[in-house]
């Protein structure tokens, strides 16, 4: 019989082989794109029932949140014949700089993010990855939330320190949350933020993404690892994505960490409008194709010097088009 939401890995079957051409003739069922294992995915119906199903690669690559069209060709199996039209795609650039999608038709973008303590009782954070993340989702025109997790791991002095430097943030519009999944913090802020959308979790590896979306949802089977003191990652670590339903309404993506996350689809010229506050300086430059680096009496650059744009956030402005220009 086939699974209901959640499922556990199917046992290996005896498969019984269809026909091409009765495969043909069955109606196409669509479907919806949650998890993704290498080049297979699971897909559920309209029902919630899940199938392990493969791609036709005329169409590209299939993601979580994606919208499909599928058949069946063997018990509790499919292939995905159409991939339907996606309203966002979240997406990086792979080694050789190939697009590599990461989530369909999201909403929301959570950037989830950690501090890392340093030895002279200060910590890291890095923002930089933050601010790669927020001008995508600037890009997709979807609502970027920035969460700092761990927040147990933070003194007093540290936590007044850290909201200082993330002031930055508040002051333009976005939402930070802070968590903790030891003290339970921010939880019930995030749902609030997650309900009746459909958001992707990213950040990088070991921020504990994993350990925030199990006390988030019921009855999930998720593999969360304690983290090795000698490494500092997780022993264990998500390697593919999937998407979760939450009871009160709306869609999780969990992605893979990473290390780094590079732009797509952004030109060093249009980089100034994923960041919000520089938006009423633009076109008040002496030069029109002024890219706000190195050109006098630049509108951006004096907002920074009078103190109205964030002087870290525009140092991250210039590191990013640094590397946009080096990839062109």
């Amino acid at each position: 019989m086939p699974r209901k939401r959640p499922a556990h890995r199917q046992q290996q079957r005896q498969k019984q082989e269809i026909s091409p051409s009765s495969i043909a003739a069955q109606a196409l069922n669509p479907g919806l794109v949650v998890a993704r294992f290498g080049a297979e995915l699971d897909v559920e119906d309209e029902s919630g029932v899940l199938y392990r199903c493969t791609s036709r690669r005329k169409f590209g690559a299939v993601v979580c949140g994606d919208r499909v069209m599928w058949q069946p060709t063997h018990d509790n199996e499919g292939v995905i014949v159409e991939r339907l039209p996606r309203t966002t795609l979240l997406a990086r650039p792979d080694d050789a700089g190939r697009e590599k999608p990461i989530a369909a038709n999201i909403s929301r973008l959570i950037i989830v993010a950690t501090v890392k303590a340093l030895s002279d009782e200060s910590y890291y954070l890095n923002h930089n990855l933050i601010d790669r993340y927020v001008v995508a989702a600037e890009s997709l025109s979807i609502t970027p939330i920035i969460l700092i997790n761990k927040l147990d791991l933070l003194s007093g002095a540290e936590r007044r320190q850290l909201e200082a430097d993330l002031a930055p943030y508040r002051d333009i519009g976005y939402t930070l949350i802070h968590t903790s999944t030891q003290e339970s913090h921010g939880l019930e802020q995030l749902r609030l933020q997650l309900k009746n959308q459909t958001c992707v979790f990213v950040g990088e590896s070991g921020v504990g993404k994993s350990s925030i979306i199990a006390s988030l949802l019921t009855q999930v089977g998720i593999r969360v690892g304690a983290v090795s003191a000698l490494s500092g990652k997780g022993k264990h670590t998500t390697t593919a994505s999937t998407l979760y339903h939450l009871d009160g309404g709306g869609d999780l993506i969990d992605s893979p960490g990473v290390r780094a996350f590079g732009l797509m689809r952004i030109e060093p010229a249009d980089l100034a409008h994923g960041f919000i506050e520089f938006r009423p300086y633009l076109g008040r430059c002496k030069f029109h194709n002024c890219i706000h680096h190195a050109e006098p009496q630049c509108a951006v650059k004096q907002a920074v010097a009078d103190g109205r744009i964030s002087p870290r956030r525009y140092a991250n402005y210039l590191e990013i088009l640094v590397s946009l220009s080096a990839c062109r």
